[in-house]
């Protein structure tokens, strides 16, 4: 049935909460987990050398948290005895990072959890990235409130 299932991670509470369950059912099923966390370029790609610092610097900020936060979902694998990778990347837009992740690795599925309830305007202008995610994918998404 399933090979491989991806979950993406951000560092916030919620973004872990699948991962017991995860974890489990990868280990029950004998499948490998990949871990990803998409890390924030740099904003501002200037020629001004304090500017281009500054952003190599943030840039390496976010790649360390990044790191940090799949590092927390990996322990909890290994010491399941799962099989597990993880990919930390740099993107302006999650959502295409996480399918072209799940493309690319050929992932079989992708395990996610949602902030919840956002407020009317907030879903009126913006779309949350599960809700892009589950829009785009390809492979099933089973996505955790």
């Amino acid at each position: 049935m399933f090979k491989s299932i991806l979950m993406p991670i951000d560092g916030s509470t919620h973004s872990y909460k699948p991962l017991p369950v995860v974890v489990d059912l990868a280990r029950q099923l004998d499948v490998k987990l990949v871990f990803l966390s998409v890390a924030e370029p740099r904003l501002y790609n200037g020629s001004d050398m304090d500017a281009v610092r500054t952003g190599a610097e943030v840039e390496s900020g976010n790649l360390s948290s990044a790191q940090k936060n799949v590092g927390r979902a990996l322990a909890s694998a290994r010491s399941a005895n799962v099989r597990c990778e993880a990919v930390v990347s740099l993107s302006r837009v999650p959502c295409d990072e996480i399918l072209s992740t799940a493309e690319r690795l050929q992932c079989d599925a992708i395990v996610m959890a949602t902030r919840g309830k956002l407020g009317v305007i907030d879903t009126m202008f913006n779309e949350s990235l599960t809700q892009e995610v589950l829009k785009k994918s390809s492979i099933p998404v089973l996505v955790f409130p």
